[in-house]
C-alpha cells in the first residue's frame, strides 16, 4: 500500500475549476480528496471527517485562509498548504499560523505534489510518495 492512499486531503478554493483540476490530478494518484468553495464549507468539511492535510486558497471572497488555518490550528496540527498570487502581502500573517506552506500561483500540479510529499514525509518519514509524478 502507498501512503497516498492513507491520506485524505482537504482542497478548498473559491475557484471550482481549481478545486476540481486539483481532485482529479490528486485522486490520478491515489489520494482520497474531500472538497469546498468557501471557508466555511471548508472548515465544515474538516469537522465532519479525518482530514490528513488542507490545501487552501488564501484570499477568498468571505473569508480568508489565515482565518481558517487560525480555526484548524486549535482542533489540529494537520499540515496545510496555503495558495496564493499575493504571497508577499500576507506573508507576516501567513508566518503566525505554525505549520503553513506556502506555494504562490501560478504553480505546476508536479509543485504542489512535491510540497504535499514533504509534508507527509515529515509526518510519515518512513514513507514517501512514488519516486515520479509525471502527469497522469
Amino acid at each position: 500500500m502507498k501512503i497516498q492512499d492513507l491520506q485524505r486531503i482537504l482542497i478548498i478554493d473559491n475557484d471550482e475549476a481549481l478545486v476540481n483540476a486539483l481532485e482529479i490530478r490528486l485522486r490520478s494518484i491515489g489520494f482520497d480528496c474531500v472538497t469546498a468553495v468557501s471557508g466555511a464549507q471548508g472548515l465544515a468539511a474538516f469537522d465532519d471527517q479525518a482530514i490528513d492535510l488542507v490545501i487552501t486558497d488564501l484570499n477568498m471572497p468571505a473569508g480568508d485562509g489565515v482565518s481558517l488555518a487560525r480555526s484548524i490550528r486549535k482542533e489540529s496540527d494537520v499540515p496545510i498548504v496555503m495558495i496564493t498570487g499575493f504571497r508577499d502581502a500576507f506573508r507576516s500573517r501567513v508566518r503566525a499560523v505554525p505549520g503553513v506552506t506556502l506555494l504562490e500561483k501560478p504553480f505546476d500540479t508536479n509543485e504542489l505534489i512535491d510540497v504535499v510529499d514533504a509534508e507527509i514525509a515529515l509526518r510519515h518519514p518512513r514513507r514517501r510518495l512514488r519516486q515520479s509524478h509525471s502527469a497522469a
